[in-house]
């Protein structure tokens, strides 16, 4: 799909202001609100917009840290790849997964309640797991930068 700079407008304002009402957001980039509307359903059927989400605050909901955990794996077969992505898909605490090039075959982001919730997850949920082979885990003390809008 072809992203026009009236899309890009359009997708700046949604990503800082998702919650916006259509005849605001028609108004800031200068369309009519039903324009706006179609180009939104356009938009979401062609997967630019993935879907629409609260960014709640970890620390409210009693997650006090989060942690970044570096897998590596020795997946021999494509049962262990795929028990080892369903007990990351699986888990509430991990909140992202990527994989990777280099050292490390995984990189995610897990929130926890404290260090023994941490510790659970590394050593009882992680390091359980058949295909791993070794983890290494740095604690966040403080994200600088976090859930910033993509640069259209």
């Amino acid at each position: 799909m072809h992203i026009s700079d009236g899309d890009r407008r359009f997708l700046r304002v949604l990503q800082s202001e998702g919650r916006i009402s259509a005849s605001e957001l028609a108004r800031r980039i200068g369309m009519s609100e039903t324009s706006c509307l179609r180009r939104m359903k356009s938009l979401e059927e062609a997967g630019v917009i993935l879907g629409y989400q609260a960014i709640v605050d970890q620390r409210q909901i009693g997650f006090s840290m989060s942690a970044i955990i570096m897998i590596s794996t020795n997946q021999r077969t494509e049962t262990d790849r795929k028990d080892l992505l369903s007990a990351i898909e699986g888990d509430p605490q991990i909140v992202a997964c990527a994989g990777g090039t280099g050292n490390h075959d995984f990189i995610i982001e897990a929130v926890v309640r404290d260090i023994d919730d941490l510790s659970d997850l590394t050593l009882r949920k992680i390091l359980a797991l058949p295909s791993v082979t070794s983890i290494s885990t740095s604690v966040v003390v403080k994200w600088i930068k976090r859930n910033a809008p993509l640069p259209v």
